[in-house]
């Protein structure tokens, strides 16, 4: 088992982690077909723009993202890994809210189970991880370098929240505005920041700005899940075919209203 949590006793007030190339690359190995069901969904999902030249490091970045929603928003069937090779071969993606469960939780599951270096705290991190992760859009109200800490409102759902992230609140430092895109997780009784973010911008940084797209999120009913978000900023909208980056320059251009008309009218 090559899979390995990050806590050591230099961070032990850290709560334990696990990679989620670690648990792609386990289901990629156990069961294809799960795994490769999952990557065509995620790709359909985002929808690149096949005609737009991406850099390497996005498309790099772009399937980082799809560890994490495979890990933490896909559910497999049954009680997950067994460590039998045909049983494991049973194992199908599951659809619908409160099937299943997560590959995240499925390989922590079987390291408790088969690996003595995850015990009761562990396996506690990692079930709190699972149960309280979630992925959102939010606004910076305030950064501390010195306290490794944000607070951010969660601009889709609502909600203000305190989250530990040393690298972020350092990047932020006295940020009172600007956009992250992020997962966060609810562990040791903290909010931690627990994945890449997605999206990421200091300006604008206009408190009326983070109260307009919040408004727009809301009135509109607009809630994106992880893929969502993905598509969002790098992939094609479902109306305009276009990316955030395509958007933003037709909004600067003074075109964009007529590509959404367009759009609306076909």
């Amino acid at each position: 088992m090559s899979t390995a949590t990050t806590t050591t006793a230099e961070n032990a007030g850290l709560p334990a982690m696990l990679d989620t190339k670690d648990v792609a690359e386990m289901f990629k190995r156990c069961n294809l077909a799960v795994y490769a069901e999952a990557r065509r969904i995620y790709y359909r999902e985002v929808n690149l723009n096949p005609f737009k030249t991406y850099s390497k490091h996005l498309r790099q970045m772009i399937e980082w993202w799809f560890w994490d929603w495979f890990a933490y928003d896909c559910t497999v069937s049954g009680i997950g890994l067994t460590g039998n090779e045909s049983e494991d071969l049973r194992i199908e993606l599951q659809y619908g809210s409160g099937a299943g469960i997560s590959p995240f939780l499925a390989l922590a599951e079987f390291m408790y189970d088969k690996d003595e270096r995850i015990g009761t705290r562990e396996i506690r991190d990692f079930r709190e991880l699972d149960d309280t992760n979630f992925a959102s859009v939010f606004w910076i109200r305030d950064a501390s370098a010195v306290k490794g800490r944000l607070t951010v409102e969660d601009i889709i759902h609502g909600g203000v929240y305190e989250v530990a992230d040393a690298h972020a609140a350092s990047q932020y430092d006295g940020a009172h505005g600007g956009m992250i895109v992020n997962r966060i997780a609810h562990v040791r009784g903290v909010w931690r920041s627990c994945a890449i973010p997605i999206y990421e911008a200091r300006r604008p940084d206009d408190p009326q700005i983070g109260d307009s797209l919040a408004r727009s999120f809301r009135e509109t009913g607009y809630k994106p899940d992880f893929a969502g978000l993905v598509r969002f900023f790098y992939g094609r909208a479902k109306d305009t075919g276009l990316d955030w980056e395509d958007a933003e320059a037709a909004r600067q251009a003074g075109t964009l209203d007529a590509l959404i008309k367009k759009a609306s009218n076909r």
